[in-house]
């Protein structure tokens, strides 16, 4: 995949989780022409705990989102 397409993938992910500013994702190819990229965060909770998320998106070559899900874990 090629950096603009990840560039663009990730400012449509940021305006939606903004605290995914500045983040890089790992990416892997599902299929020919479909990637999934992975980011993650940490967020702390009041009660002092922590919270990791993890936001997936498919994506094509050219940065066209598929596919947004996130857990939370």
């Amino acid at each position: 995949m090629k950096a603009e397409a990840i560039r663009n993938v990730t400012e449509k992910v940021v305006k939606k989780h903004p605290k995914l500013a500045g983040k890089t994702p790992k990416v892997s190819m599902l299929s020919p022409g479909n990637y999934l990229l992975q980011y993650s965060f940490s967020d702390d909770l009041p009660n002092g705990k922590s919270i990791s998320q993890t936001i997936r998106v498919v994506a094509d070559e050219e940065g066209n989102i598929i596919k947004m899900s996130s857990s939370r874990g």
